[in-house]
């Protein structure tokens, strides 16, 4: 089986009332508005404000590719189950996981008053999109200002057929204030396990704190200007997703929970390794830091527990060097319809991906993944 943990659903157009977030329509943002927020708000947010670069300033490259050919970030794409279900099988794949599209961002553009009535909208929306078939299973989206509501969303999200939720942070704080590592959260984690609900972290969602690092004085003259700043707006990614994970380790979430899974998606791979193994060595007992207090050793918990996809078209080009160090915890991904991902995303992989030991290739194509939802009591 072959198992596509990171799909997106798309669309360039919407028909009158269709767009999950339509009440808010005239609140949402220009695509470029959308852009800049995507790949810099939690930087350019800590500028003081006459320092805060326009759109087409900021993504100069973009603007101009869309003056001259109309093209953007990604190609327009316009998702529907059928088209989905015809690329799956000439690909290969048999299940697909599927995020929101662009709309999940446009979210963060409402008022927080609005916040938690557009989550139950975009996860109805993506719901129905993808009711018609058990091969895409979407992603949902849950505010967890109110963790009590959260678990309630949880549970209708996967009446809707969501198979995984997105984990946030707010600009490198907890969502709500309160650390996922907290027993507060307990409730949340029980929610997802009974549910057999994978939780994600995902790039789009990390947001993280440049406070006090993102103002490199990029408008002066000796500065290395929008390219650098551009290019910083790109980093501390996967220190994020690190502070997530380590506070599920070392807040016991995952010794209490030890059917709970945690996908991490575009945030590069590379880190991983090193992770594990600092994370272990942190875990185990010592003369300074006492006694692991848990049966299970700090890097069995994240074996057993954590998967994350790399992606070739974002930078992974040592990929298949994480599979081999981490052969229990890699798993294979496309990010279709997205640029960085690719129409044909087996073969980015190859020719070194039929080297493999047969058994290896099977588990990362898919292996994992079935045998992860499977542990948690839900097989695909």
């Amino acid at each position: 089986m072959i198992i596509d943990i990171d799909t997106h659903w798309e669309r360039s157009h919407y028909e009158p009332g269709e767009h999950p977030l339509e009440p808010w329509r005239d609140q949402l943002p220009s695509l470029f508005e959308l852009l800049r927020f995507a790949i810099g708000d939690d930087l350019l947010r800590c500028l003081p404000e006459d320092q805060q670069p326009t759109a087409e300033e900021f993504l100069p490259v973009l603007a101009a590719r869309q003056r001259e050919s109309g093209k953007s970030l990604h190609p327009a794409h316009d998702s529907t189950v059928s088209e989905r279900l015809d690329w799956m099988d000439r690909v290969g794949t048999d299940h697909c996981l599927v995020n929101p599209g662009a709309y999940f961002e446009e979210l963060y553009f409402l008022g927080p008053e609005f916040r938690a009535e557009g989550v139950k909208r975009c996860n109805r929306y993506l719901g129905e999109q993808l009711a018609d078939t058990n091969r895409l299973h979407p992603i949902a989206m849950i505010d967890f200002t109110d963790l009590d509501a959260a678990v309630t969303e949880l549970e209708e999200a996967r009446s809707l057929g969501a198979r995984g939720f997105f984990l946030v942070t707010d600009y490198g704080r907890p969502p709500g204030a309160v650390s996922p590592g907290h027993p507060d959260w307990d409730r949340v984690w029980s929610a997802a396990t009974s549910l057999g609900m994978m939780a994600v972290i995902h790039v789009g969602n990390t947001f993280r704190d440049y406070g006090g690092w993102g103002d490199i004085g990029w408008q002066l003259p000796e500065s290395a200007g929008i390219p650098g700043l551009v290019r910083l707006a790109n980093t501390k990614v996967d220190q994020t997703a690190a502070n997530l994970l380590s506070a599920l380790l070392f807040g016991g979430v995952l010794q209490r929970h030890p059917k709970l899974t945690v996908l991490i998606e575009e945030t590069h791979a590379g880190w991983l390794p090193w992770f594990v193994k600092s994370a272990g060595r942190a875990a185990a007992s010592n003369p300074v830091l006492g006694d692991w207090p848990y049966s299970r050793t700090g890097e069995e918990m994240l074996r057993d527990q954590v998967r994350l996809t790399p992606l070739p078209g974002f930078g992974d080009d040592d990929a298949l060097e994480v599979l081999a160090a981490l052969p229990d915890m890699t798993v294979w991904s496309s990010d279709y319809p997205h640029q960085e991902g690719n129409a044909d995303p087996i073969a980015l992989y190859q020719p070194a991906l039929d080297g493999l030991d047969a058994a290896l290739r099977r588990r990362f194509l898919g292996g994992t993944m079935e045998e992860s939802f499977a542990r948690m009591g839900d097989p695909l």
